[in-house]
């Protein structure tokens, strides 16, 4: 089984031996049955008994945790579960410092800014001198190396013109 960190116990809860958990990692809590804590370089499991998510975390109980006294050792200690519980979430890509290479004009240069307007991403990219930005929509990107730092791009015809004609 391969275990994924998930967070930590930032502090108990209650007088039960109740931990709270910080996690910025989506899971799927319902599904857990089990808790392995990184306990001097080891890491030990916890069948987990119970739990309640509230503002500040995840409120868990462990099985013969049930006094605040056993939860203590707990504190700040990194929590894991089984990786196959974790939701894959979709990573986003740094493109700065990307090549744009233009099918027509060949390569523009390196992306200097990234922004969001809220419908897409858009690239800015120093050509000649002019700033030409371009936005980064499936319609126009022929592929993208990530290894290579590289976007293949092609650009509907007049859309790099429009930003190299202001003079």
């Amino acid at each position: 089984m391969e275990l994924f960190e998930i967070g930590y116990f930032s502090k108990t809860h209650g007088v039960k031996g109740q931990l709270i958990l910080r996690s910025e990692i989506e899971f799927l809590l319902e599904k857990v049955k089990v808790l392995f804590v990184e306990v001097a370089g080891a890491k030990a499991p916890y069948f987990l008994s119970g739990y309640k998510q509230n503002n500040i975390g995840i409120i868990v109980s462990l099985e013969d945790i049930d006094a605040v006294e056993k939860a203590r050792p707990l504190l700040g200690k990194k929590v894991f579960l089984d990786a196959s519980l974790v939701v894959e979430t979709e990573t986003t890509i740094d493109y700065l410092g990307f090549e744009l290479i233009d099918e027509q004009k060949g390569s523009l240069g390196k992306v200097v800014s990234v922004s969001d307007n809220g419908q897409q991403i858009l690239l800015s990219i120093d050509f000649a001198g002019k700033e030409v930005i371009l936005p980064l929509v499936e319609d126009f990107i022929e592929r993208i190396l990530e290894e290579e730092k590289k976007i293949y791009y092609n650009a509907p015809e007049g859309l790099i013109d429009l930003y190299l004609d202001l003079e």
